[in-house]
């Protein structure tokens, strides 16, 4: 692949990646970890294929890249700063998605402990009875 076609392959996974991120974000919120898994299932293919193209662009330093034209070089640096847009936002929703779940897991740890109390007291009780 050319340099221009792998901006422009870099531009279409993030496309794709960018309503998959925000979807990521409200299946967090619905709490919902049996598709959350299967949702992160389909981005991480994604992500893999996004790894690919940007380790072929990394035999393009800027001092070695070459366009056709002038024409192309603009387009070109377009692509790259919406797809610098939209990494950005990807990465931010991922980052909240983490924090969320970091608050679910706190939440979900405190209810096991309340549960646990409350059978160890429900077990004391009963041996008293």
């Amino acid at each position: 692949m050319i340099l221009g076609e792998l901006i422009r392959r870099k531009e279409e996974l993030l496309r794709r990646l960018l309503p998959i991120s925000v979807q990521q974000l409200k299946i967090v919120r619905q709490n919902n970890l049996t598709v959350l898994l299967q949702h992160l299932a389909v981005k991480q293919r994604l992500m893999n294929e996004f790894e690919a193209i940007e380790q072929q662009l990394r035999a393009f330093p800027p001092e070695k890249q070459q366009w056709e034209n002038e024409t192309e070089r603009l387009e070109s640096n377009k692509i790259i700063e919406h797809c610098a847009l939209m990494l950005e936002e990807i990465i931010r929703n991922d980052s909240i998605s983490m924090e969320e779940l970091g608050v679910q897991k706190t939440d979900i740890e405190a209810q096991l402990r309340r549960v646990r109390q409350g059978s160890r007291v429900f077990s004391s009780y009963a041996k008293f009875r």
